[in-house]
């Protein structure tokens, strides 16, 4: 490989530090950038959640390989073991962070606020291959807030969408008075029965959102033993169904999950329910002002039901969207409705609800106008919520085709093939 190619890769989360390593095996020159303190950080965000994936899914036989060769004693996960965010964190990401291929290349604490292309503006050069032979400027903001430029061949994004939520409002805009109350709303996955137990037993919350997220949240707080403890949840859709599921769903945690949510929307007498839960189907939320005083909300509701409630907590599932203005003035081909790369949207609509039917959409449809600029992971699904990290690790190994130029690489295949040639 060219060993003078210098890759700048944007977020160490899980895809991010797979990519690194990838690249450092292949000799490239690496920089990984990581706004926060530490890589994979934003994991333990939701960390007590258990995946409905297992660790087989999750990891790459390469970062299984290297953490094995970095130390005899790293005991690896079953390849079907069921892992919770904080148990992947420990066991998985935080020592590939530590690991000496991708430590020596990790720089946190260091935004990547914006990305150019060196002495061409936006505008310029549309498909002229000059372009593409300029170096990529990436201007980096230090934890001391001083600024600094760094440049490179090529420029992975794998900063996700996590931290960008949506909105509670009619069309995905903030409702009214949204804005000046998303601080004291929750728009993750509170640990309701461990650490922020306290914050919502006794309390009534407001639950909004109809995918897994919510319906997560709902079945935690549903478990709490309070004799005040109530729970409202609103979703767009009708009906007493809220959580879609799937025929001969292949991951039996994911249906067990839907069918109780959908038993506590429809008040199916769930047994060893705690909380009281009420279901609002087909409603939507026009306004939304906390009052410091109380330490509380009113909401003022239309649709199924109308009209004002307070609620004591908000939590809204609403979902993530990707954040494009770290690339505003390169020559990206976005998405209209995900917000994610064109070609790749292109090819998401295969008409299955099930993410286990996703599969990578092969490396063309990683390209985008703007050379040598890629995006990876849930960023490039943008509002589309099946991506899996299985398909980051795909479309990492497919990446890796093109920069190499060469179409049958596959580091992952060959590690594999080797792991087992040594066992």
């Amino acid at each position: 490989m060219d060993d003078s190619l210098r890759i700048a890769i944007l977020g160490a989360g899980p895809i991010g530090l797979e990519a690194a390593l990838y690249a450092r095996y292949l000799g490239y020159q690496v920089q990984l950038f990581e706004r926060g303190e530490s890589a994979a950080a934003n994991v333990l965000a939701w960390g007590q959640v258990r995946l409905f994936t297992p660790f087989g899914m999750n990891a790459s036989p390469l970062g299984v390989a290297a953490l094995q060769a970095q130390n005899d004693s790293w005991l690896s996960p079953a390849s079907d073991e069921f892992l919770s965010g904080a148990e992947l964190y420990q066991r998985y990401w935080r020592p590939l962070a530590e690991s000496d291929l991708v430590a020596g290349v990790l720089q946190c604490e260091t935004e990547v606020a914006a990305i150019g292309r060196q002495g061409w503006l936006k505008r310029e050069g549309v498909g002229d291959e000059q372009r593409g032979e300029a170096p990529l400027t990436l201007l980096l903001r230090h934890a001391d807030g001083s600024e600094s430029y760094t440049h490179a061949d090529v420029v992975i994004d794998c900063t996700g969408t996590f931290g960008n939520h949506n909105w509670l409002g009619q069309g995905g805009i903030p409702a009214l008075g949204e804005s000046v109350a998303a601080c004291k709303i929750e728009y993750g996955l509170p640990d309701v029965l461990g650490e922020a137990k306290e914050r919502y037993l006794d309390k009534h919350t407001l639950v909004v959102g109809a995918g897994y997220s919510a319906a997560t949240v709902l079945t935690q707080l549903a478990e709490l033993s309070g004799g005040a403890t109530r729970v409202t949840w609103i979703t767009r859709g009708e009906g007493d169904a809220p959580i879609g599921r799937i025929g001969g769903d292949r991951l039996d945690a994911r249906d067990e999950l839907a069918v109780r949510a959908n038993a506590l929307a429809a008040d199916a007498g769930v047994s060893g329910k705690g909380a009281s839960v009420a279901h609002f189907a087909a409603t939507t939320i026009i306004a939304v002002e906390y009052r410091a005083e109380t330490d509380d909300f009113e909401v003022e509701l239309a649709g199924g039901q109308t009209g004002k409630f307070v609620f004591n907590r908000i939590v809204a599932n609403v979902g993530y969207h990707p954040d494009n203005k770290i690339y505003s003035e390169l020559q990206v081909h976005e998405c209209y409705a995900s917000g994610g790369p064109m070609k790749l949207a292109a090819q998401l609509g295969n008409g299955s609800a099930d993410c286990l039917d996703q599969s990578s959409c092969g490396p063309a449809s990683l390209l985008n106008p703007e050379p040598n600029f890629y995006i990876l992971g849930s960023k490039s699904y943008g509002r589309n919520t099946q991506f899996l990290l299985s398909i980051g690790l795909e479309q990492i190994r497919d990446l890796f085709t093109i920069i190499g130029e060469r179409e049958d690489l596959d580091l992952y295949k060959t590690t594999a093939v080797n792991n087992q040639t040594t066992q």
